[in-house]
């Protein structure tokens, strides 16, 4: 089990209004496997539990949070500190985007994420990891026809700091 605190910078690809977004995330990661498989498939599988809160920098609203959870496949090669990972994650939200022109349409919304990067060891206890998350943020189109859902699309650099008890 692990513990992190991540940050990531976020930039929408695709959206009107140029939203830039820096979510900052508390995850708890929980190893439901020994490492296993042959060859680069060799790994684990971690159930990731995400809070997150996100200030807009740029863009229509002013705030998103909520909580994220799903898989990570950690690819293990023996004796490497060096930890490629894979994930994904699905969720929910709120926001402050009611009767907001190009926002989301309502404050609830679902999210999903997947991210790739990778860990470094640094001991026993403790990593840092690198990657890109992709996010989309949509309200799956419950404020329509009254409000339109102006679905979020955004992508960045993705970096934590974790802890294994």
């Amino acid at each position: 089990m692990d513990l992190s605190v991540e940050n990531a910078q976020l930039f929408d690809i695709g959206n009107i209004n140029n939203t830039w977004v820096s979510p900052i995330m508390v995850s708890i990661r929980w190893q439901l496997d020994d490492v296993g498989n042959t060859g680069w498939l060799r790994g684990n599988t971690e159930w990731v539990f995400t809070g997150y809160f996100t200030p807009v920098l740029e863009g229509v609203e002013n705030r998103f949070s909520g909580a994220l959870f799903g898989p990570r496949y950690n690819f293990v090669q023996p004796g490497s500190k060096l930890v490629p990972y894979l994930d994904t994650r699905v969720g929910f939200g709120f926001t402050d985007s009611q009767n907001v022109r190009g926002a989301q349409g309502q404050d609830f919304y679902f999210t999903f994420t997947v991210g790739v990067g990778a860990r470094y060891l640094i001991s026993d206890q403790w990593d840092i990891a690198l990657g890109v998350i992709y996010q989309h943020i949509s309200n799956a189109g419950l404020s329509e026809p009254g409000q339109p859902n102006n679905g979020l699309d955004t992508i960045g650099p993705h970096m934590a700091l974790q802890f294994q008890f």
